[in-house]
């Protein structure tokens, strides 16, 4: 393989969790936990989408970041390896019930927004208990 064509650990993390999260379906939520439609919400706008694609979005924007900042798999996109996203001391930062923008990274913080507000998301308590997302098994 040609040096120029190689990629570096940061690089082949971020691909690994587009990987991941390209295979997470659409059209269902992928683990108890999580929701499909917000709170009154009228008609079949589903929350999870978006979330799907505000998880894509992450990487494309900050992945190699992330990953170079020492953010696990488990830390971004981790879920309780049985109850799913209903242990929140085992779920990763960016898997939320409903989608945020990263507009800050650090080592220890992921700074997320939702209209006009922010939300600061740590590292999970439980990483032991943790699967990616993409691993959970109903």
């Amino acid at each position: 393989m040609s040096a120029a064509l190689a990629l570096t650990d940061a690089q082949q993390l971020a691909a690994s969790w587009r990987i991941g999260v390209c295979s997470l379906p659409e059209d269902r939520v992928s683990c108890p936990g999580m929701i499909w439609t917000a709170p009154g919400a009228r008609g079949r706008s589903g929350v999870w989408p978006a979330v799907r694609k505000a998880m894509l979005a992450f990487i494309d924007e900050w992945g190699e970041d992330a990953a170079r900042l020492g953010w696990s798999t488990e830390a971004l996109f981790g879920v309780h390896r049985l109850a799913g996203a209903y242990r929140v001391d085992s779920v990763g930062a960016l898997v939320t019930l409903y989608p945020r923008r990263c507009v800050a990274l650090c080592e220890r913080e992921i700074h997320l927004e939702r209209r006009g507000s922010i939300t600061v998301a740590t590292a999970l308590t439980n990483p032991a208990d943790s699967v990616p997302i993409w691993l959970f098994r109903t």
